[in-house]
């Protein structure tokens, strides 16, 4: 695609005041868009023309209708990329969210682990220091006071042993008292200063450097933790309203989904889905396919009938109405109303689903009235080409002459065609909820089929005796008399 240059307008621009995309200046030269514009030529979908033919013609409502459903597809697809896209990022900001947290309060249990563990060991350490300290001190200073007492006695000895040992028997005992209490006072102060010491350095006890440095690390970590979780409440309140928004956008799509399957644009996409496969079945059969969606019939402002199916040049016709919803919609009066509009001889409902047509993938609703469930996206187009086929030769022979031998012998064919057709929808149940012998089940609706088939071979083989015998009489059919040349 490209744009033609102009010196001001661009090729394509958006009106804000009439909320509409303006096209000046475009040229499109994309296959697809041209081949399907050749079909455009009466501003409605119909047989392809030639290209030299569609020169000067107007394809506005081509261009309308082809943006309408591209934009269409175009905002489903991104609608649905969003919503993945935008339900990965919760899972994943709650994953994380979820590993943060997991992953903080790991790191700071450790880190008050290592802090506890570390003071509880420098405790420990300081204390058994400080025993070893105080018994080495406590030997060495009982040492000190023994020689120091043993010294003063052996002076004290030396000096008043002589002639009079009585003072020294005296003095002895005296010596041994004041030695006692300077060591056991030594002692106690010793053991009282040790004391003290090693309370400064025990976490059990609340005045010590060691118990107010804990209480401040085990403050600081309640702040942190308490700093931690009103973070992680605050943002899994974000990741909530982010989870709710995402169920919102999708209660959102499901409604739009759900308008969207009774809107004429859901319908206008089937529609055109089933064309396709129509034309190319009509040009199998020799026959014509019309697209008359939008179109007025022969009833006034009534648009029934969404395709036409023309046989044999005209001789007869088959009417089309595709449908898109569970409406409930009452088929037998819709398609009586649709052949009316369209002067139908036989009629095809035609359903995406089998839960749009009552479970049924084929419901007979009459000798020239079917109702398929057919998804021209997933299914084959077989058991379509078939009921057509059917619809096709119901359709010539109510339009054949009434008095004409043969004609009996084809409405037989086709009564028998229509029951082996009712045979189908219990084939295609046992196929789908029974996977083993599927082989064989589908080598039964393949018989089905080859009969149907059959069946209408000799149908139309007594059609075409009908048409020459037609054909005879009103050769031989005299004006004046109004009877055959050759009646009695």
């Amino acid at each position: 695609m490209h744009e033609n240059s102009g010196p001001t307008l661009p090729a394509a621009s958006f009106d804000p005041a009439a909320s509409a995309l303006v096209i000046t200046q475009l040229t499109v030269v994309d296959p697809a868009v041209a081949t399907e514009a050749l079909r455009w030529s009466t501003g409605r979908r119909g047989v392809a023309v030639p290209a030299m033919e569609m020169a000067g013609v107007d394809l506005g409502g081509f261009v309308t209708q082809a943006l309408a459903v591209g934009a269409q597809a175009i905002a489903s697809a991104g609608g649905a990329q969003d919503t993945f896209e935008l339900e990965r990022l919760v899972a994943d900001v709650a994953a994380r969210t979820e590993a943060s947290s997991a992953q903080a309060a790991d790191v700071t249990g450790s880190a008050v682990k290592a802090a506890a563990e570390a003071v509880a060991k420098a405790t420990d350490d300081v204390r058994k220091v400080i025993a070893e300290t105080g018994a080495s001190t406590r030997a060495a200073y009982a040492e000190t006071v023994k020689s120091t007492t043993d010294g003063l006695r052996a002076d004290v000895e030396r000096i008043f042993g002589g002639e009079n040992p009585e003072l020294l028997a005296k003095l002895g005992p005296v010596l041994e008292s004041v030695g006692r209490k300077i060591g056991d006072q030594a002692f106690k102060q010793t053991d009282e200063l040790l004391v003290r010491v090693s309370r400064q350095f025990d976490p059990a006890d609340p005045t010590s450097p060691f118990a107010k440095q804990a209480k401040t690390l085990a403050d600081q970590q309640q702040v942190l933790s308490d700093a931690m979780d009103k973070n992680h409440l605050a943002l899994v309140g974000k990741v909530d309203e982010l989870a709710k928004a995402v169920e919102v956008q999708k209660a959102a799509a499901a409604a739009v989904s759900r308008t969207a399957s009774v809107t004429p644009l859901k319908g206008s996409i089937f529609e055109l889905e089933v064309n396709a496969v129509m034309e190319g079945i009509a040009a199998g059969l020799g026959d014509e396919y019309t697209d008359m969606g939008g179109l007025m019939g022969t009833i006034q402002r009534c648009k029934k009938g969404d395709g036409v199916l023309t046989i044999a040049g005209g001789a007869a016709r088959v009417v089309l109405e595709m449908h898109d919803s569970t409406d409930g919609r009452i088929w037998n009066d819709y398609l009586d109303e649709a052949e009316r509009n369209r002067t139908a001889a036989a009629s095809i409902g035609v359903v995406r689903t089998a839960e749009q047509n009552k479970g049924q993938t084929i419901r007979v609703l009459g000798a020239r009235r079917v109702v398929i469930a057919f998804d021209p996206a997933a299914d084959d187009s077989d058991l379509l080409r078939t009921v057509v086929q059917l619809m096709r030769v119901s359709a010539l022979a109510a339009a054949s002459r009434r008095d004409v031998e043969g004609l009996e012998t084809a409405e037989e064919e086709i009564v028998a065609a229509m029951g082996l057709l009712d045979r189908v929808n219990k084939i295609r149940t046992t196929s789908g909820s029974i996977r083993r012998g599927a082989d064989a089940i589908d080598k039964e609706c393949n018989t089905v089929q080859t009969g149907v088939e059959g069946h209408l071979s000799r149908a139309l083989d007594a059609l075409a005796g009908v048409a020459m015998e037609a054909a005879d009489l009103e050769a031989d059919y005299t004006p004046e008399t109004g009877r055959a040349s050759g009646a009695a």
